[in-house]
């Protein structure tokens, strides 16, 4: 275990603890993340994520309620040797998941979810969160948290 590998997963831990995010994998939700672990001899981190219910969000593959209806959904991430971060985002750095915690972006997602018609179809939801993540520099340059 390096200490820059250390310091980078206490960094990650620190930043995004209990912080709402915009979750992105194949669909949108607004989510907040918590216990946050790392393993720095496997180089490998997990969370665990829960849904923050917000009006027309839900978009792509999360579209479709498949836990109780009254309760928000909630899953475990991991990521390996490739997970990225950088100020305000998180990826498993492989595809997969990614995560948005600039309250900008947070506020703007949810903002253009508000805006939604309620007929408009999950996948053009999803395609509108990627297209305002991209016009609005949502993706920020960053690093590995296992770096070689």
């Amino acid at each position: 275990m390096s200490s820059k590998e250390a310091a980078n997963c206490e960094q990650l831990r620190k930043s995004f603890e209990n912080r709402e995010a915009i979750y992105i994998e194949k669909g949108a939700l607004r989510a907040r993340v918590s216990n946050i672990q790392a393993d720095t001899h496997k180089h490998w981190v997990k969370a665990e994520v829960e849904e923050i219910f917000t009006p027309g969000l839900g978009a792509g593959l999360f579209h479709k309620r498949t836990w109780n209806e009254g309760s928000p959904r909630r899953w475990k991430i991991s990521a390996g040797y490739l997970t990225t971060y950088s100020d305000y985002t998180w990826a498993m750095g492989y595809g997969g998941w990614y995560l948005f915690f600039a309250t900008r972006v947070v506020e703007g997602v949810v903002d253009l979810a508000a805006q939604w018609a309620n007929d408009l179809d999950a996948f053009a939801r999803y395609s509108q969160v990627a297209h305002w993540l991209m016009d609005h520099d949502a993706y920020e340059q960053s690093k590995r948290l296992f770096p070689d």
